[in-house]
């Protein structure tokens, strides 16, 4: 539960939430504190087909954790609601199943014009691509999905930055 006023939501969205989205939620809200801003955003993950709510993150996303030096918290998996798309500012899912998913979810909120691609917040040549599911692969592809959600978070810092009015 958070206990302050966050000036931004950011809500990460995979399908089961327990691998990409939690990554991504522990990853940003990482980098967040590290620059003063933990209580100026809020960040939380949730899937469109959470398998088991409550789960903790993947064991293989608790050892990208440990290797890269970043708290998990604690987080579990939860299913996306209409409640959380509309008290997020950004919404951010990996694939775009998902946001057809979460189209069928809020069907005519306006909360839907607020979801966004992570792979839109990548550089270059590489912008637009979807955060492909490591969870049935091998550990180079939960390194390979960190490496993406890293480059992407780059982008995605930019615009909560240029939200908060930080220049």
């Amino acid at each position: 539960m958070i206990w302050w006023r966050p000036q931004l939501w950011v809500l990460f969205v995979c399908t089961a939430n327990v691998c990409r989205s939690p990554l991504a939620e522990a990853m940003l809200r990482h980098r967040l504190r590290g620059m003063g801003l933990g209580r100026k955003v809020a960040v939380a993950s949730a899937g469109t087909r959470p398998g088991q709510l409550g789960r903790p993150p993947d064991p293989r996303v608790a050892r990208l954790a440990q290797v890269y030096g970043f708290p998990l918290g604690r987080i579990r998996a939860r299913q996306a609601t209409p409640g959380l798309l509309e008290r997020s500012t950004h919404i951010v899912v990996m694939e775009q199943t998902h946001s057809d998913e979460l189209a069928l979810l809020a069907a005519g909120s306006e909360s839907l014009q607020r979801v966004r691609l992570l792979g839109e917040y990548q550089p270059g040549a590489v912008a637009g691509l979807p955060v492909a599911d490591p969870y049935y692969g091998d550990w180079q592809g939960f390194e390979a999905v960190y490496t993406q959600i890293d480059e992407a978070l780059d982008g995605l810092l930019e615009q909560l930055l240029a939200d908060l009015n930080f220049h």
